[in-house]
């Protein structure tokens, strides 16, 4: 590709990296890349009153390594694939990011989803390379007993899920409408849903909570690979009933509950921390009138 004089703040959208003819010229790349690579460019955006609410930049996977490279510098960041902890997926209308964790540090990268297919395409390479070609749990071990998730989380599920991946067991916490007294009146609020699922490949948290609030209009997906749990347990904060997904890292992903969901949750926890340890063998369901309140029916499905 040849690009003259080209400035990448002018660019709008985004656009897939194979080589480094591909990139634009006021981007210096990291040394000793090989010659062919998979990359993103994720352009500038503007904000109100021509304000720009973040600059260009390029995310690009090679030699085992993720690298953000900003524009006209290089002071590049480095993440080592085997030190990436969590990959989050933020998708609410037009606003897009890209979230990565890893041992020793934490970047968010927004773009502007008008051209979501080309960073989802990215982001699908990325998974794979992440997590590897084979699934860490064995298609003996991976057990698909769940309840079914409404329409929204199906279609957020099927968004980040596009490869062959087995769920071997699934939680799902629905949104629940709330009423609220302040000053005398009444104000009604949902609380957000939340679906938890071990895979084959991974633990992955589909969440419509967003900077603490409910999100009507998207979802915000949270991966981690299976060696990156330490625990998934049942438990109490502030005597709430939680389902609590804990990381090598210390990060704890939690779903507050619902009344009734008590049970299923504790069936999923036993269940997931069984076999991301390694033990096949399923905890005994709990036939108690709390474990069924919730769980109206179980499935089993191959994605």
């Amino acid at each position: 590709m040849s690009w003259g004089r080209a400035d990448s703040r002018d660019y709008i959208t985004p656009f897939s990296i194979f080589e480094a003819s591909d990139v634009p010229p006021d981007f210096e790349l990291p040394p000793n890349l090989p010659r062919e690579f998979t990359g993103l460019f994720l352009p500038q955006d503007g904000g109100w009153f021509g304000l720009r609410r973040f600059p260009p930049r390029i995310l690009i996977h090679a030699e085992g390594s993720v690298w953000i490279v900003p524009r006209q510098t290089m002071r590049y960041t480095r993440i080592p694939v085997d030190q990436l902890e969590i990959l989050e997926c933020g998708r609410i209308l037009l606003l897009g990011w890209i979230g990565l964790q890893w041992e020793g540090g934490a970047e968010t990268l927004p773009y502007n989803r008008h051209a979501a297919t080309t960073v989802e395409r990215f982001l699908d390479r990325l998974k794979v390379l992440w997590l590897g070609q084979t699934p860490a749990l064995t298609q003996s071990e991976a057990r698909a007993y769940y309840a079914e998730p409404d329409l929204k989380f199906g279609y957020a599920q099927a968004a980040e899920m596009p490869r062959q991946e087995r769920v071997a067991v699934q939680f799902f916490h629905q949104s629940a409408c709330l009423t609220k007294r302040r000053l005398g009146l009444r104000r009604q609020t949902r609380s957000p849903g939340d679906l938890v699922i071990l895979s084959d490949w991974r633990l992955l948290w589909i969440t419509e909570r967003h900077k603490a609030q409910y999100e009507p209009y998207g979802t915000v997906s949270r991966s981690a690979p299976i060696g990156a749990i330490q625990d998934i347990r049942f438990g109490l904060t502030e005597g709430k009933a939680n389902l609590e997904c804990l990381l090598r890292s210390g990060t704890v992903w939690r779903v507050v509950l619902n009344d009734g969901e008590e049970g299923a949750a504790r069936l999923f926890a036993e269940n997931a921390i069984r076999l991301a340890h390694g033990d096949s063998a399923p905890a005994p369901p709990d036939c108690s009138k709390d474990s069924l309140h919730h769980v109206h029916h179980f499935t089993e499905t191959r994605l």
